[in-house]
């Protein structure tokens, strides 16, 4: 069993561990995935290729943690960590999901994701693979938080409903991206949220048999 870290010695790992994954996200921003080099990463953050390494066993693991704080990023602004909202079963809980997610700007946050990771509908294995991990991640932060908040639901419901919210988003920005082009522009932004409401509107649907 190895030993045990003091609190000095954790936090420089940390920093560390977000020097490689910052590295990363920039040489990914600038060339592309299939241009990415744990050596070139290790020169950018400063650090060995055994370091790398040992954060992250594989190049698609380092890929993982890119999209996952890309994405939480997005998540840990929702401001989630108030009060447990008022109770109301389980149309509260998804028009509380629905209203934070319309706060900040996923749209924003899931087209950079897909300029790095490549598109969300593409047929590459290695890149869906990717994004699914990534969601999952996620999807474990958003349902702790869900569930701090809506003690009334029981916690087998919001994991259905996070995991159909996470789900139904990359179908729709799917379906966005051969729409729009991946173009970033009042119109397309228009369409993302006539999608996002017609998703919301058939969870609410399905949820509202539940009480």
């Amino acid at each position: 069993m190895g030993r045990a870290l003091d609190g000095r010695e954790a936090a420089s790992m940390e920093r560390r561990r977000r020097r490689i994954v910052r590295a990363a996200t920039e040489l990914l921003a600038e060339h592309g995935v299939e241009s990415l080099s744990v050596d070139d990463v290790a020169v950018r953050a400063e650090v060995s290729r055994r370091t790398v390494f040992n954060y992250f066993h594989s190049t698609e693991e380092l890929l993982i943690a890119v999209g996952t704080d890309i994405l939480g990023e997005a998540v840990d602004s929702l401001q989630m960590d108030g009060p447990p909202a008022a109770m109301g079963g389980h149309a509260a809980l998804l028009d509380d999901l629905a209203a934070l997610l319309r706060s900040i700007d996923l749209l924003g946050t899931m087209i950079r994701l897909t300029h790095i990771l490549g598109p969300m509908g593409h047929q590459d294995a290695r890149v869906l693979a990717i994004v699914r991990d990534t969601m999952l991640s996620v999807s474990d932060r958003l349902l702790t938080t869900a569930s701090r908040r809506h003690p009334d639901v029981p916690e087998l419901d919001v994991e259905l409903l996070v995991s159909s919210l996470l789900g139904g988003l990359i179908v729709l920005h799917k379906s966005w991206t051969v729409r729009s082009g991946l173009a970033d522009t009042p119109e397309t932004r228009q369409l993302w949220a006539e999608l996002f409401d017609r998703f919301i509107a058939q969870l609410r649907d399905g949820f509202r048999a539940l009480g």
